[in-house]
């Protein structure tokens, strides 16, 4: 079980005020040591420079999308088993299949909800205390 002050978290979205969100959700969670990235490209440097406990990814960004960028993840050995916790305001049935086809587990529907982010971080993590 995880002490929630230790858990490193990596949030990727291209929403500042999403990030704010999620900064604050964690907090909630006794999370502290949250990284905010904004683009795919410096979430990827930072995951290979950082060793993070989980992420939280955002499906719909402008260049690299989400989906993406968690199959770059999944195809390095440094990243393949960091859980990653799929993020979106797009729960169609045929986005979600794409998503489970590429070995997604994990969603959470925007805007995040405190409880629900707790479920998807114990899920991804384990019980945290």
């Amino acid at each position: 079980m995880p002490r929630a002050d230790l858990v490193k978290v990596i949030c990727v979205d291209d929403q500042e005020s999403m990030l704010r969100l999620h900064r604050y959700a964690f907090s909630q969670l006794g999370i502290r040591k949250v990284t905010e990235c904004t683009t795919a490209q410096a979430a990827l440097e930072a995951v290979l420079a950082t060793d993070f406990d989980m992420m939280t990814l955002d499906w719909n960004m402008p260049g690299t999308d989400g989906l993406t960028l968690f199959k770059m993840l999944r195809s390095n050995p440094k990243t393949a088993k960091l859980p990653i916790v799929m993020v979106t305001g797009n729960a169609e049935e045929h986005s979600v299949k794409t998503a489970i086809a590429a070995g997604v587990r994990l969603f959470l529907r925007k805007p995040v909800a405190i409880k629900d982010l707790k479920v998807r971080v114990e899920a991804a993590i384990g019980k945290l205390t």
